[in-house]
């Protein structure tokens, strides 16, 4: 995979909103769960390492919202995010 396809595909998710712009509010790994990833959309196979991000949300009806990654996409996403938002370390 070209290393700059994930940064690619992660820009395109902030700024179309299909991933969030901030911190999650846990982050967990494992072997992968068969969902699809949801940055590249491939398939996280159960003999594949995850990343799970979680977001919290407060309110009336509290709800979390997860998302599967694969370790390269989840690194492409946290890149252009804190970039996005000014930041230049992890």
């Amino acid at each position: 995979m070209d290393d700059s396809r994930p940064r690619e595909w992660a820009r395109e998710a902030i700024q179309n909103g299909k991933l969030p712009t901030r911190s999650p509010d846990s982050i967990m790994g494992g072997p992968g769960c068969g969902e699809a990833c949801a940055l590249c959309g491939e398939t996280l196979r159960r003999t594949e390492m995850e990343l799970e991000a979680e977001f919290r949300s407060d309110g009336e009806a509290p709800e979390s919202h997860k998302y599967h990654l694969h370790p390269r996409c989840f690194a492409a996403w946290e890149l252009e995010r804190t970039h996005r938002n000014g930041h230049f370390s992890l």
